[in-house]
């Protein structure tokens, strides 16, 4: 197509009534949004009522010439042969509107700047001339009938023009509007932005208003208003009509969003925020630093360097002082004199107060002058200009006072406008956090309590990385859902006389097998059985099931008494979907979002994998399994010892830990060997020299599993539980403490409060175990239903072809065999569910390759995958190479993968593993 076909098309959709009434619309529906907004939030503040009338009137009228664009539009689009009358009515009473618009417009200027505005002549005379143009139009909107005959009416629509006199009173009106009203008002207004006693934020909202709503405002309406004074612009008018309302409503949009996040009027105490979690990251270096100071020189430093690399301060506009304690000052008297200027500002304010003023600062928590200055603008109080003049006489931006047993201790001091830009609440409460540590530090330094500080620091670095996981799940989940999106085909079946029959080409699409005819399908037999109950019970039933493919697609069915039928509708589930269903199964309804992860995460599919049942117990147990793995903190197993080594590897293995090392325990520890290994001894007790303790020889990146940890003996129980409190251990019968990172889990098959109370277990460590503790469900004790939901879980996993799981399907007799010698343990169940599908398979002559998948007897997360993928594997370098980690023999991983030691050996050289 042409270029220039492309351009006249465009051009002319521009002029296009329906572009410009669809534009007038969304124009009027945008300044609804924004006076819905502001007028509950100004009816409560009395004191800025005069500002927020004035903007509601300024709003009003916009509304009003918006309005009037629609009717015009409209009578143009679907009444052009209709009356013209009314149009040229709401026409004229437009222009009555719009003279009050600009009037309302000139007094909010005016009223920002001014706490009340004060009247004078050049006031007096433009309201007797607004009001003189009010009458004027509405005189001839009322009582003017020059335009009442046909002919009148077909000329003026055609022309586009009213009376000669409407034209000569719309030219004075704009003349008028522009040079009498608005020029002087915004003279009035750009001087005193240049006054340093207006408010910084509220110079930077006039700014805003005059700079880039008010000047492209007037060059748009006198554009749009000299159609009525020059002819020759009537030719180009409806082409840019549209242009200029569309950038007109996005300057205005932009526009109200930033003075309102500059909290315009006062209408909202403090500025609006956007969402980040780059500070997690930062304030991590810094709890690091904050944990190794030693002294308060060391905070003031480190103070500095916060506000440098949080907010862009300069270092030397940021500042840091101490208060002496009391035991300081009479230990030293010295310390009690001030030792700058602004310390002793400081310190006079702080004694010569009042209390209210105490009891201000403590509920601020932090005092920012801007944000100070203008709310006193609004709302004068004695106690804010108390504290104005405070901040002015220490020249501060920002006061961030720091508490110690609510106690001033510190405060740290910003220089004024050092950064140039306004602070928002995210930044307010980075700084509270920082403040709140200060303030913890400050006091262990003074107390030379140390190991307190090192608990809380190791308690917040195992909390950070609590977080980071679960915003690494929270947008692995996300990017689940806006894949799931992409297919929002909605399938359409109809069920009457035992017969289905397809609505829509969708249906087909998601079904894909012939319902009438497959029977026996899985996928058939649901929907047939959920038909039929509806059918019977005449009530819209919905099942969330399996398609042909595996996946899981939702099946909702509603009864047409009318037509004697069943409507079914077929989708896949979106997340909520199939979280609305669990929410009510857990024990915890905040954990929603752990169950958001096991539904829509690599993670959640490993433990579906480990665990596929849907049921209430089993649910919140792989809830806890979730959280469980995400965190770094040490964890106790409680659970049968088959099942062990897959809990074990899959903690592991969602942890990101890269070696894992299994000390098991057969009997009581003698003569303190595990805790030689595990900690090292002394070397003045070490005649051989003794190995590397295995918390030094084992990198960050690994975990430590023991096995039956009550055989440990008390002391070693003290010794690991020092280190699992604090993260540092001490050698064997030594005093030196060392730092490691290895994550510590434990098992046991006995009752550690029983051994607690016939001293045979440490209590401290029972202590540090305790909270995490992961105790799996015994199946002896399982519902019924939940067991054999369990069973059908397996068998699910185990048969790999969609057509053979009707034939191996396990029978209801076949499952109450099960459950009249119920296993121990998931591992037992699993190769017993497997023991019936391999006989069942053999009856019907089905061979093992072709319906039982290959990974359902590998619990080895880090296998799952390459099993799965079998020749395929030896392509992918990252799996091979786990390979050869996980077994070092060529034979082995042939064996592994199903294929030929030569083509194994060939890959190991290709990627260098041997």
């Amino acid at each position: 197509m042409p270029m220039g076909v492309v351009i006249d098309f465009f051009v002319q959709s521009l002029a296009s009534t329906e572009f410009l009434l669809g534009t007038m619309i969304v124009a009027l529906a945008t300044k609804i949004y924004f006076v819905t907004y502001l007028l509950p939030r100004g009816a409560r503040k009395s004191c800025i009522q005069v500002p927020w009338f004035l903007l509601l009137g300024v709003m009003i009228g916009a509304m009003v010439n918006d309005l009037t664009w629609i009717i015009k539009l409209t009578h143009k689009l679907f009444f052009a042969l209709n009356d013209y009358t009314f149009v040229i009515t709401v026409i004229r009473i437009d222009w009555a509107f719009r003279i009050l618009q600009y009037q309302f417009f000139a007094l909010f200027l005016e009223s920002l700047t001014e706490k009340k505005i004060k009247k004078s002549f050049l006031h007096a005379l433009q309201i007797l001339l607004s009001g003189a143009f009010v009458l004027y139009f509405l005189y001839f909107a009322f009582l003017d009938d020059a335009l009442l005959d046909m002919a009148t009416q077909e000329r003026v629509q055609t022309l586009g023009v009213l009376s000669r006199m409407d034209l000569l009173g719309m030219r004075y009106a704009l003349f008028y509007m522009c040079i009498l009203l608005v020029l002087p008002s915004l003279f009035m207004a750009a001087q005193k932005m240049r006054s340093p006693h207006l408010p910084f934020l509220l110079r930077k909202q006039l700014r805003i208003f005059i700079v880039y709503l008010l000047f492209p405002f007037l060059a748009i309406e006198f554009f749009q208003m000299s159609y009525f004074s020059f002819y020759s612009f009537r030719t180009y008018f409806y082409h840019t009509l549209g242009i200029s309302t569309v950038l007109l409503l996005v300057i205005t949009y932009y526009c109200i969003k930033k003075v309102l996040a500059l909290r315009f009027l006062n209408v909202i105490t403090e500025t609006p925020t956007s969402n980040t979690l780059s500070f997690i990251d930062e304030f991590k270096n810094t709890l690091e630093s904050l944990s190794h100071a030693t002294s308060t020189q060391e905070l003031k430093y480190l103070t500095q360097t916060f506000f440098k690399e949080a907010f862009a301060i300069p270092l030397r506009k940021a500042t840091f002082y101490v208060r002496p304690s009391a035991s300081e000052k009479k230990r030293e008297p010295t310390l009690a004199e001030p030792h700058t200027t602004i310390e002793a500002l400081v310190e006079s304010y702080m004694s010569t107060h009042e209390i209210e003023v105490s009891d201000f600062i403590a509920k601020q928590k932090i005092l920012v002058y801007d944000d100070l200055v203008f709310s006193n603008f609004y709302e004068e109080t004695t106690i804010k200009k108390s504290v104005i003049a405070f901040l002015e006489s220490i020249n501060a931006e920002i006061f961030l006072p720091v508490y110690t047993k609510q106690q001033m201790s510190a405060y740290a001091i910003i220089e004024k406008h050092e950064r140039g830009t306004t602070y928002n609440k995210m930044e307010f409460n980075q700084m509270l956090i920082f403040a709140s540590y200060l303030g913890t530090s400050i006091t262990l330094i003074r107390n030379k309590n140390f190991e307190t500080l090192l608990l809380q620091e190791k308690e917040l670095r195992e909390e950070l990385y609590l977080k980071h996981q679960e915003i690494n799940q929270y947008k692995e989940s996300l990017q689940s859902f806006l894949r799931s999106t992409k297919q929002n085909q909605v399938g359409v079946l109809f069920y009457k006389n035992r017969h289905f029959v397809f609505g829509n080409q969708a249906a087909k699409e998601l079904i894909r097998i012939n319902i009438n005819q497959e029977e026996g399908h899985p996928l058939a037999r649901a929907l047939k059985n959920l038909a039929q109950q509806v059918e019977s019970y005449k009530t819209p039933l919905t099942l969330i099931t399996t398609d042909v493919a595996g996946n899981k697609i939702m099946l909702a069915a509603a009864p047409n008494l009318e037509h004697q039928t069943i409507l079914l509708t077929v989708h896949y589930p979106d997340i909520t979907d199939i979280i609305t269903q669990k929410i009510p199964l857990l024990r915890d309804q905040n954990s929603w979002d752990y169950l958001l992860y096991l539904e829509s995460t690599r993670v959640g599919k490993l433990i579906e994998h480990l665990m596929p049942g849907p049921g209430e117990t089993l649910l919140n147990f792989k809830v806890d399994l979730l959280k469980a793995a995400l965190s770094k903190k040490a964890l106790l197993i409680e659970a049968p010892e088959d099942d062990l080594a897959s809990l074990v590897d899959l903690v592991h293995h969602v942890s990101m830990r890269e070696t894992l090392h299994i000390l098991s325990l057969q009997g009581q520890e003698n003569r303190f060997e595990t805790a030689i290994k595990l900690f090292g001894v002394n070397p003045l007790f070490s005649i051989k020299s003794a190995p590397e303790p295995l918390l030094k020889k084992l990198q960050s990146s690994s975990t430590l599993f023991i096995k039956n940890v009550q055989f440990l003996s008390l002391e070693t129980q003290e010794y690991l539980a020092e280190y699992i409190r604090t993260g540092f251990y001490r050698a064997f019968k030594s005093d030196q403490k060392m730092t490691s990172s290895v994550r510590i889990i434990t098992s046991t098959n006995h009752n550690l409060n029983l051994g607690v109370q016939e001293e045979t277990f440490s209590p401290a460590l029972l202590n540090a175990l305790k909270k995490p503790t992961l105790n799996m469900p015994s199946l002896i004790t399982l519902a019924e239903q939940e067991f054999n939901e369990l069973i059908d879980g397996f068998a699910q996993q185990a048969i790999k072809t969609e057509i053979f799981k009707n034939m191996l399907e396990l029978t209801d007799k076949e499952k109450n065999r099960l459950a009249i010698n119920r296993p121990a343990s998931l591992h037992e169940l699993k190769i017993k569910v497997h023991q019936i599908l391999m006989q069942k398979s053999k009856k019907h002559h089905i061979s093992h390759e072709a319906s039982f998948d290959p990974a359902y007897e590998i619990s080895d997360p880090d296998l799952f995958e390459a099993v799965r993928l079998g020749k395929h594997a030896l392509r992918d370098q990252k799996i091979m190479g786990l390979l050869w980690h996980k077994f070092k023999s060529q034979n082995k991983i042939a064996t592994f993968l199903g294929v030929n030691r030569s083509s194994v050996n060939r890959r190991c050289k290709e990627y260098n593993l041997m």
